[in-house]
């Protein structure tokens, strides 16, 4: 076992609190113990001395990490035409070895940027796993069900669907990769495939995450043809049923969240790339008010270009009060809750996003120096949301071993890996 001394604690075990000095007590990849150095057991064995703020690893509840090779194109552009005009026609020119590629450049990432879990949906789902492992990321992974012209060498949705159960099958077991589902949205796919994923999520117990409402007029064809709102239609064809991650949620109304509110349903918002394709802002503090977790995703680093937690975390914050015109109606702690101990408890997880006993060993170290004045204790956790950034992180340990030392992440050379991804991405912007 190992005892991590360290200036400062967060623990989030019963929401936001702060140790100073804390003490985490970690043995084959689990807290075994943590909380005020005052009150911690005694320990005989190795000691580590850390300077800063020790938190539980973030949790990147919705992404699309390989579009690193995709980084930037598109600009300008909504979503509907951003993914049929660029995205999709070079997607479907992707080979294996670019989404490893692209993966282990943007797991190296999400690493520095102190995420510790990823929940990913990207094609050629098993080579975003290999990559994330080697990594040491830890990698909800979904691979997409999607049919499109420019797609078509992915395969049927029958034989995607397939392809999902026999891939949960390959990693189960793994200590950093699980699998569910990925359908794309109900606009982009037939009620039949539909219908098939939520059966097959139900009888392997495998969850879903799917695009909800991001864009407005998104529900149109649905509505016309059902009579439903997207989230109504989703439900009545089972989706719902077993644990879901609902994507964006930007134009969910009071009747869909009283559905969601019903259902093993989180939402993951995603400010920034709402923002940057102005999509509009999702009723985050409805959402929460009404009992659903609501998590915090980066998308896409070609919908929204960087991996960062901290820079999503100010940006719900600062949406949800434009939103509601009122600047008290969420707090830096609420973003915090929902870049961690939230964010888990959308993927089902209780042994993340918290630093307590039985929990995964997911950890962030934070370089505190900037994060001053500390006049109150509080100020430190409200300077890490206004003022935090990947900057500051120092060290990461996953399932606790260390990936992120000094600032430098040990399993993935990341000027190799940026020239790959360079490459890779001027040959798939290149007119076939």
């Amino acid at each position: 076992m190992i005892r991590y001394r360290v200036d400062h604690l967060l623990t989030m075990a019963d929401g936001p609190v702060l140790h100073s000095p804390g003490i985490v007590d970690v043995n084959e990849g689990r807290v075994e113990w943590s909380g005020s150095a005052e009150t911690a057991p005694s320990h005989d064995g190795t000691t580590v001395t850390l300077q800063g703020l020790l938190i539980p690893g973030l949790v990147n509840t919705h992404a699309h990490t390989p579009m690193v090779l995709l980084r930037g194109a598109g600009e300008g552009l909504p979503v509907s035409r951003w993914l049929t005009e660029v995205m999709w026609p070079r997607e479907g020119r992707l080979t294996s070895d670019d989404v490893e590629a692209a993966m282990t450049l943007g797991a190296g990432e999400l690493l520095l940027n102190g995420i510790t879990t990823s929940h990913e949906m990207y094609f050629l789902a098993d080579n975003v796993a290999k990559a994330a492992g080697a990594a040491g990321l830890r990698c909800v992974v979904t691979p997409p069900v999607l049919v499109a012209a420019d797609l078509a060498r992915f395969g049927t949705w029958e034989e995607q669907v397939d392809q999902m159960v026999e891939l949960a099958d390959k990693w189960a077991g793994d200590p950093l990769v699980t699998v569910g589902f990925g359908p794309h949205s109900a606009y982009a796919l037939s009620e039949e495939t539909l219908l098939r994923v939520a059966e097959l999520s139900a009888s392997h117990g495998m969850h879903i995450q799917i695009h909800v409402e991001e864009q407005a007029g998104e529900g149109d064809e649905v509505r016309r043809r059902t009579g439903l709102s997207v989230t109504a239609y989703l439900d009545s064809l089972g989706i719902f049923t077993t644990r879901a991650v609902a994507a964006h949620g930007v134009w969910l109304t009071p009747s869909d969240i009283e559905i969601l509110a019903e259902r093993p349903v989180g939402v993951a918002h995603c400010p920034c790339s709402n923002a940057k394709h102005a999509s509009g802002m999702a009723p985050v503090v409805e959402l929460r008010k009404a009992g659903i977790p609501v998590g915090l995703g980066t998308d896409g680093p070609a919908s929204h270009d960087r991996l960062d937690l901290f820079e999503e975390m100010r940006w719900a914050l600062r949406i949800a009060r434009l939103r509601a015109g009122d600047a008290g109606v969420m707090g830096p702690l609420d973003v915090l809750a929902m870049a961690t101990v939230e964010g888990a408890s959308l993927l089902g997880r209780d042994d993340i996003g918290r630093l307590a006993p039985g929990c995964r060993a997911d950890m962030v170290l934070i370089d505190t120096d900037a994060l001053v004045p500390v006049v109150e204790e509080a100020d430190l956790l409200t300077h890490l949301v206004y003022s935090g950034s990947p900057a500051l992180v120092r060290e990461v340990w996953v399932e606790g071993k260390s990936v992120v030392s000094d600032g430098r992440p040990l399993n993935v050379d990341m000027t190799d890996a940026r020239q790959d991804v360079t490459a890779r991405a001027g040959r798939l912007a290149q007119t076939p």
